[in-house]
């Protein structure tokens, strides 16, 4: 009798406040319980939510009752610490649990982190990766990479080429997988040059003094990078790759350059090619291109003293200022036959690349793409009025495109990915083509936003016994619908033939918005 008492006692006490608690920070008096008891953990979880989340409105509409939540799960939760010190709780037990608490919520962004103290472990849900698991193209989308090689094949008739016949196809990589990737297996560089030098100077009858030495320190260095950098996590063998480039860089081994760790993060892909009817492509993997398109931003994220990082800067502005260049020219000169942009399995990033993304086809001065709403209260409902969302647009002199735009979406298309698709449907050119996308528009910003709006990320990743990562407002399309947990429908659905893909290198999704963009449906 005791224990159901108990039970009823814990299930109807919701600690609300009306006062801002501090979730956004390592606040001892918040967080110090939550290290030791999973009722705890909850109890700042659905305060934090309570307080923070900023689309309560569109929850309850969608049928999710959050006080019926606390009074269901938080005795399960109790429940865990109930079983003794010595009780196990497994970290699959824990994450049900999560995932029966969260899943009925609808951010496209959100997740939440509880480090489970009986195992020592961080278990993590996100109800996005729920939501969207059932969808046809999730699997297919969260492995893909556009493939330009079946187009750069000049034999194939299906790009255009210069005067000396060669395709107009730009790419390149910052990815630091891909750097080291590319120094581990390329021929005639990197470590498969330090193994055909020691495998030669090996052979030799009667070596010198000096071919001794290298010999020797190939050899250690072959020995040093395969065990410290090869097999690796990337993080790890970036450190010891550089470490090594440090020691050995006297071997003068061809490609052997520093990797500036900012490449781990901020690594990305763009990738243009001008194809047949001078439709102009182009892709870019995450949204960090300010950061290589602007100065300023360059500066402040790499260290632009190693000529070999400046270098990768370089050629990433190179692919860019040939695509922008390439549509400017074709349309004063009246021959663009359209633009297409490719945001598929694109995860999102910073707001301001839409300036030299979509924006770049637009006028000067800005666009709204959205309406936004930020939470201005610790009432589950205090919510700013709705504001204009604006973003970006190029501001140095430029055309604006009138030809047919095309942007390809699929399910992995996130955040910022979407915001870029919100600036194509605006446009009367523009058409949405491929798969429906995430359904995460609502944008997260970092802790200082707190200060006014009750919003962000409640506790501290890494840090506190509970983290979550917790958007700062509500985005609205400009018929003020919103769309987190469902997505942006395409104008024009098409699936990604998968089989034609891998055999041929041909993209369903890539050639029906060049039909689009050369017959205008």
């Amino acid at each position: 009798m005791s224990a159901v008492l108990l039970l009823l006692t814990m299930g109807a006490c919701r600690p609300e406040s009306d006062t801002l608690v501090p979730y956004d920070h390592n606040d001892k008096l918040v967080f110090a319980a939550a290290d030791t008891s999973f009722a705890a953990k909850f109890q700042i979880m659905w305060n934090g939510l309570n307080q923070n989340y900023a689309i309560w409105d569109y929850e309850a509409e969608q049928g999710v009752d959050w006080d019926a939540i606390y009074d269901e799960y938080y005795p399960q939760f109790g429940a865990l610490d109930r079983r003794g010190k010595d009780a196990t709780v497994t970290d699959d037990e824990l994450k049900a649990l999560m995932q029966k608490a969260l899943s009925p919520l609808h951010d496209g962004h959100f997740h939440f982190d509880m480090k489970n103290h009986k195992t020592g472990n961080t278990v993590t849900y996100a109800p996005s990766q729920d939501r969207n698991a059932s969808r046809d193209d999730y699997t297919i989308a969260n492995a893909f990479t556009p493939d330009l090689s079946y187009y750069a094949d000049v034999a194939n008739g299906l790009v255009e080429t210069d005067a000396e016949g060669n395709p107009i196809v730009k790419s390149y990589n910052t990815n630091a997988l891909n750097m080291l990737t590319t120094f581990f297996v390329t021929p005639g560089i990197g470590l498969t040059w330090a193994i055909d030098r020691y495998k030669e100077l090996s052979a030799l009858p009667n070596p010198t003094e000096m071919e001794v030495f290298q010999r020797n320190q190939l050899k250690a260095f072959v020995n040093e990078m395969s065990s410290g950098a090869s097999g690796k996590p990337v993080e790890i063998a970036v450190t010891a790759y550089n470490r090594l480039h440090e020691k050995y860089s006297f071997l003068e081994i061809p490609c052997f350059d520093y990797i500036d760790p900012a490449f781990l993060e901020k690594g990305i892909t763009f990738d243009f090619a001008l194809l047949k009817g001078n439709i102009a492509y182009f892709h870019v993997s995450r949204f960090a291109m300010s950061v290589y398109l602007d100065d300023t931003s360059s500066q402040k994220v790499f260290d632009l003293s190693n000529p070999a990082t400046k270098n990768h800067i370089q050629q990433m502005r190179e692919v860019w200022q040939a695509w922008f260049d390439t549509v400017q020219q074709l349309h004063k000169s009246g021959t663009l036959g359209g633009v297409i942009l490719d945001v598929r399995s694109n995860g999102g990033g910073g707001t301001d690349d839409f300036q030299y993304f979509v924006g770049s086809l637009l006028p000067a001065g800005g666009l709204q793409t959205c309406y936004q709403r930020y939470k201005r209260g610790t009432g589950r409902y205090d919510y700013s009025p709705m504001m204009e969302g604006m973003v970006l647009t190029m501001s140095t002199p430029h055309e604006t495109i009138t030809e047919p735009v095309a942007i390809l979406t699929n399910c992995w298309s996130v955040s910022m990915s979407e915001m870029s698709t919100l600036g194509v449907k605006t446009m009367p050119n523009g058409k949405v083509i491929g798969k429906r996308t995430w359904g995460g528009l609502c944008p997260l910003a970092e802790n200082e936003y707190n200060t006014y709006n009750y919003t962000g990320h409640i506790g501290v990743e890494g840090e506190t016994a509970v983290y979550g990562y917790v958007p700062m407002l509500a985005a609205y399309t400009l018929d003020k619908k919103l769309i987190e947990g469902k997505g942006i429908t395409p104008d024009i659905e098409v699936d990604l033939d998968v089989m034609l893909f891998q055999s041929t290198g041909r993209d369903s999704q890539l050639e029906r918005a060049l039909q689009y963009c050369t017959i205008g449906n």
